[in-house]
């Protein structure tokens, strides 16, 4: 049997290329890594709406019960909502590890997405404007809802844990407000540890500087083989 399995989980309306960066880099480090393509997502956004919240457990559930038929152990490593799933598996005997990455609670960070539009105009630089509009088009209200129950199914049943847990969050995440990672710390007790980066986005390893991304990924690795 193999020894410790890494198993990247994406977020909400993504797919594995969001963190394909990351992945790239902990393969590099000699690291088995894994990605899983959660139901309904990386396709159409009527593909999305078909499925349901709990399809989307249920995929990373599988492959983390496919993962630990061949590994002694594995280490979940969730992105936005990839985090929140993560949780859910927190108290398997064999999940290791966990890091979560600009983990959902509060969402929407208002300023940032003000200041991000009122910058777009005055420069007349679109990109992010487009890219704010594209977030909203690519979900149907049935999707947004489901990633809603997700949020408070976690919100529930997230309490202390023993495993060590690593929390990354962007300061300025315009999907996530910062504030999430201290109440996913305060709520898992001692054994995680809270890392907040100034600047970046939500999109950490697609489209935040490379200063940020680079720190991000080595932070990661360094968590990973304490």
């Amino acid at each position: 049997m193999k020894e410790t399995a890494y198993l990247i989980i994406h977020g909400f309306n993504g797919s594995p290329k969001e963190t394909r960066y990351l992945a790239d880099y902990l393969r590099r480090k000699n690291l088995d890594i894994h990605t899983v393509l959660l139901s309904g997502h990386g396709g159409t956004k009527k593909e999305l709406k078909n499925s349901s919240h709990t399809d989307w457990i249920s995929s990373a559930e599988r492959a983390v019960k496919s993962l630990l038929r061949e590994y002694r152990r594995i280490v979940l490593i969730g992105f936005s909502m990839g985090g929140l799933i993560s949780l859910h598996f927190a108290k398997m005997p064999k999940v290791d590890r966990i890091v979560l990455i600009n983990t959902p609670i509060y969402f929407w960070n208002i300023k940032v997405i003000a200041k991000d539009i009122f910058t777009g105009i005055v420069s007349r630089d679109f990109d992010r404007i487009k890219y704010y509009k594209g977030a909203v088009m690519r979900s149907s209200l049935k999707s947004s809802i489901d990633f809603l129950k997700i949020l408070l199914m976690t919100k529930r049943m997230i309490g202390v844990i023993e495993k060590p847990v690593l929390i990354i969050q962007c300061k300025n995440d315009e999907s996530v407000r910062f504030k999430s990672a201290g109440y996913i710390k305060d709520k898992l007790g001692d054994s995680a540890v809270l890392q907040y980066y100034d600047g970046g986005c939500h999109q950490l390893f697609a489209n935040s500087g490379a200063e940020i991304r680079d720190r991000a990924c080595d932070r990661i690795f360094g968590f990973l083989g304490e």
